[in-house]
């Protein structure tokens, strides 16, 4: 959800419609991690006993590539749900507009969750512990959510280990499984028959929904990175809950 989700990249839509891979600027601006906790404290709202808001169907993935969102706007005039929120990305990255979209985003009305964007060539250990840090618990409506959309050109093998783990232990910390993203040719080339019991978000790009060579039924489509939106500044991305698949069972 490119995620780092995909209206994060500079990415490039290819001819069957997938997102190409996700590249990082070398430097980028961060937020300290205690900080974000202090602001998301201040700015938080009360809630009644649902955390979930069913109304649409439909949600968004933000980070700090939409800039300053008008929340109250996205809220009354968007039409949609709920919102995954970029958090942290590989050892350290902590998304610099995550708090001010935390608060303001549920402010708002919408269910939020958080995302971490992962980095195969990063230890596990330092990802854990980047991820868990900033994404408290008790700020999340939604599961956590990772973000897969490159190998870093680790073998396979190696590569879907790890990411095993990782995943495993963010499911230990939470006390739920998160939600896993990514895009269907990475899919198929990659984590087929993999994560099995887990919920997917599954991106493309083109009018016909994504085909799985192993018929996983993937909870969400991303079905468009230049979505427009009222509150949001330039493209976004736009998700679609599948089938009879409900964002009840996302709740934390």
């Amino acid at each position: 959800m490119g995620m780092s989700i995909h209206a994060e990249r500079k990415h490039r839509a290819s001819s069957t419609g997938e997102p190409s891979e996700h590249i990082v600027p070398d430097m980028l601006p961060k937020q300290s991690k205690k900080n974000v906790q202090t602001s998301v404290q201040m700015m938080q709202v009360s809630r009644g006993n649902s955390r979930v808001n069913t109304k649409f169907r439909e949600g968004i993935d933000v980070s700090r590539y939409q800039g300053v969102i008008d929340w109250m706007r996205v809220g009354t005039e968007a039409n949609v749900s709920f919102v995954y929120i970029k958090a942290t990305e590989g050892s350290s990255l902590v998304d610099p507009t995550y708090a001010y979209n935390l608060a303001n985003a549920r402010q708002a009305g919408l269910s939020v969750g958080s995302y971490h964007f992962y980095r195969p060539k990063v230890s596990v250990d330092e990802q854990v512990s980047n991820m868990t840090s900033v994404v408290l618990k008790a700020d999340q409506d939604l599961v956590p959510l990772i973000d897969i959309e490159t190998t870093g050109g680790v073998a396979n093998d190696k590569f879907v280990a790890d990411l095993q783990e990782f995943v495993e232990r963010i499911a230990a910390y939470y006390g739920k499984k998160p939600l896993l993203y990514t895009y269907q040719n990475f899919y198929n080339r990659h984590l087929v028959g993999t994560f099995k019991g887990y919920h997917w978000v599954m991106a493309k790009y083109k009018d016909e929904e994504p085909m799985l060579t192993d018929n996983v039924d993937y909870m969400m489509w991303q079905y468009t990175q230049t979505g427009r939106l009222p509150g949001i500044r330039g493209n976004v991305d736009r998700i679609r809950l599948m089938g009879n698949h409900s964002l009840t069972i996302l709740e934390m």
